[in-house]
């Protein structure tokens, strides 16, 4: 068919397959949000798109290596290329690691088995295009094509076939078919999104799916007849670039602005947290009369009214309290403003101290939210949560992994650059509050001696964690380069200064 024409076909087909992965993702995080399995075809979308993801940055580089050679120093341009072959067996020698290990335990990233079957599905289709007929890989693009069309026009076609996969991948491997019932998969996803977009606009989707469609064919047609058909491609794969990176960062920072922060998500993806909220949520939970799992009501509502309190005396508005079900001593504070400010205290720092001791450890939080550090330290600490909840989230990815880790490298060391500076003013902040150094040195000496006698292997499940620890976890002295160890975690990375001379400090305190 003509180039206009024929752009105006792929360009379409791509849009459509682009919206596939965005819908998958999209049912991903929301099936884990829900803590149900996502269904088997949004699994294989999202594997799909980290393979093509790293085929596309290789494919690109070895484009971009006859233009760099001839403009870099030829010893940088070998140690480069050095760089890139390390980096490819290293990525693949993480990978095959980490399915041996799953494959011991019996984990899969929370994938059901009909997911690794269309993974595996796509790699023999992917093995076939390339060793016989390029044609086969045009039986991806249907289904992809199929998947968003069939999800919205035909639901119930799709969640049969979804179910028809899991159902067979569970009896091959001998296992219990996933729940069909339980399952969020794509056709759920669009369903959710069909009902907001007619709340918002008014409009059927099948009205509002056609003039995009309209919109898209007709707009490639004509910019293919008045510049060039690789002008229109590289346009179209650039605009969409940005905009499906700008879809996910206006989703983060949302989330930020509406005080379901990236810090609380990290800690509500490995923990339980159960709200408290503040005075009003007290008189509530007093009025039930009995226990909330296996803490008594009296007990809650006592800590509620005692941060309720402090805020008053503090002039701030009381913050959300939750309860983090972990056995470290954890006092954290999280929000951008102090009407959306969220305080979780962890089981082990209520069980540890008493009620002078836990009071002063709630003035030093609030302390933080007066100081305007919470808003500081969250705003840091977001970039190294969002880059921890990819990796809990998709697993391991050749690509985003290296990213996630240098953006993780880099959130450590900043957050503890300004925390540092912050505790002492923050333990000032909690004097002023209560008129009683010596209720907070003893806090602090109660605590480190409790991580002292505990394996400090709480706080190394989550940097995020042990970065917002009311003490720093214990030294545990290493066989080989201890000092430079401690160096880095301490002096680089660590975020707090020395208990012992903060507890000096307080003891001096007149």
């Amino acid at each position: 068919m003509a180039d206009p024409l024929a752009t105006a076909v792929v360009v379409t087909v791509a849009i459509t397959c682009l919206g596939a992965v965005e819908l998958s993702l999209r049912t991903v995080r929301t099936a884990r949000g829900r803590s149900a399995p996502a269904g088997a075809l949004a699994q294989g979308t999202v594997e799909l798109a980290s393979y093509v993801l790293l085929l596309s940055s290789l494919l690109i580089v070895l484009a971009a290596l006859p233009f760099l050679q001839p403009a870099l120093p030829d010893p940088l341009f070998a140690f480069l290329v050095l760089l890139g072959f390390f980096y490819l067996i290293t990525a693949g020698y993480l990978w095959a690691a980490r399915e041996w290990v799953n494959s011991k335990d019996g984990a899969d990233d929370e994938r059901t088995t009909g997911g690794s079957w269309l993974v595996i599905g796509v790699l023999v289709i992917v093995y076939l295009s390339v060793g016989y007929w390029a044609g086969f890989a045009l039986l991806v693009v249907a289904a992809l094509v199929w998947l968003v069309f069939g999800s919205i026009f035909v639901p119930d076609h799709v969640e049969k076939v979804r179910d028809a996969v899991e159902r067979r991948a569970a009896e091959s491997a001998g296992e219990e078919p996933v729940d069909p019932a339980g399952v969020y998969g794509i056709t759920d996803e669009i369903g959710r999104m069909r009902t907001r977009l007619e709340q918002a606009t008014g409009v059927h989707l099948l009205i509002l799916i056609t003039v995009a469609g309209i919109g898209t064919v007709g707009a490639s047609y004509l910019t293919t007849i008045f510049t060039s058909v690789e002008t229109t491609i590289v346009s179209v794969a650039a605009m969409s670039a940005v905009v499906f990176v700008g879809i996910h960062t206006g989703a983060t920072l949302r989330s930020e602005a509406t005080g379901n922060t990236a810090v609380l998500r990290y800690l509500e993806e490995g923990f339980d947290l159960e709200a408290l909220g503040t005075t009003e949520s007290a008189d509530w939970i007093a009025g039930t009369g009995g226990s909330t799992g296996d803490r008594n009501v009296d007990e809650d509502t006592s800590l509620v009214a005692t941060v309720t309190r402090l805020a008053g005396q503090a002039d701030l508005p009381p913050p959300e309290v939750r309860i983090l079900d972990h056995s470290t001593p954890l006092a954290i504070t999280v929000g951008y403003r102090p009407t959306t400010s969220t305080l979780v205290l962890s089981r082990g720092v209520i069980e540890t101290l008493d009620g002078r001791e836990l009071e002063a450890v709630i003035a030093h939080e609030l302390a933080h939210v007066a100081n305007r550090d919470a808003a500081v330290l969250t705003a840091l600490s977001a970039p190294g949560a969002v880059a921890r909840l990819a990796r809990s989230r998709y697993g391991y990815n050749p690509i985003v992994e290296p990213l996630s880790i240098l953006v993780r490298t880099l959130s450590r060391w900043y957050v503890a650059l300004v925390s540092r500076g912050r505790e002492y003013a923050a333990d000032d902040g909690a004097v002023a509050l209560t008129g009683d150094p010596a209720a907070l040195a003893s806090a602090l000496e109660s605590l480190d001696a409790t991580l002292d006698r505990r394996p400090s292997t709480d706080l190394r499940e989550g940097e995020t964690a042990a970065a917002f620890a009311i003490v720093p976890p214990p030294w545990e002295e290493h066989p080989f380069f201890d000092r430079t160890r401690r160096f880095v975690a301490r002096r680089i990375f660590g975020t707090h200064p020395p208990t012992q001379k903060r507890i000096e400090r307080l003891k001096s305190n007149p």
